[in-house]
């Protein structure tokens, strides 16, 4: 039972997954409006119209109306705060080329928030993302267009999407507004990602892990106490 139980124990901990890189660099915006582009104009110090964007700790008071939230990161770092253009296929944010492997599986994900608003207003709509790449500086290949719930403002939504390189040594990454509504409209962006394990769907954290290992040992504890009943 002892080696039994020390195999299921160490194929528990050989299955917890190892953390894979962030490829995308200033993904999580800490180090401020740097390291990509937007189509959107950048605008730090308020909001006045559409298609502007600013980095910053709370999307409230960049625009009045905005709720006010911390990062999806710590709570206490930066982010993207955007203001929607009611056109679609603007650039909302892209990244530079970025060195992949050929023949692997990637996924680039985001996490989003709907800003709008701090009070309620009627006919908003739900910002949409349509998640776009270019391999080897090829066409732009649209993965999937996402939504982030309008009635669920101030909460982060993760998004996902994957792809497999090919036969692609490269990847340009973009996020495109898929929305043409002028309501509504307006988001933050955090943690933007591009990595061979999902962020937004997760993994088992270590205290889950640690309630794993110890139902190991309660089912070899068990097994011990019939093995000592049977030989008396």
């Amino acid at each position: 039972m002892r080696i039994g139980l020390a195999l299921a124990v160490a194929a528990a901990t050989a299955a917890v997954p190892a953390t894979a890189a962030n490829l995308i660099t200033n993904g999580d915006f800490e180090a401020g409006n740097t390291g990509f582009t937007s189509g959107y104009a950048y605008s730090p110090g308020g909001n006045s119209t559409e298609g502007q964007y600013t980095v910053r700790s709370n999307p409230f008071p960049w625009n009045s109306a905005f709720v006010s939230r911390g990062d999806h990161t710590t709570g206490t770092g930066l982010m993207y705060v955007g203001n929607g253009a009611p056109t679609l296929g603007d650039i909302v944010w892209q990244s530079s080329t970025i060195a992949i492997a050929a023949n692997t599986n990637y996924f680039f994900e985001a996490f989003a928030m709907n800003v709008c608003c701090s009070f309620v207003l009627p006919g908003n709509s739900d910002p949409n993302f349509t998640f776009r790449i270019s391999l080897d500086g090829g066409a732009p290949t649209d993965l999937a267009t996402l939504t982030i719930p309008a009635n669920q403002a101030g909460t982060w939504f993760g998004l996902s999407t994957s792809f497999n390189s090919g036969t692609a040594t490269t990847v340009q990454l973009s996020l495109i507004n898929a929305n043409n509504l002028r309501q509504g409209n307006d988001f933050a962006v955090d943690d933007i990602t591009l990595s061979t394990r999902s962020v937004v769907n997760g993994v088992p954290e270590p205290s889950s892990w640690a309630m794993l290992l110890a139902g190991f040992g309660a089912v070899g504890g068990l097994m011990r106490r019939r093995r000592t009943v049977a030989a008396a």
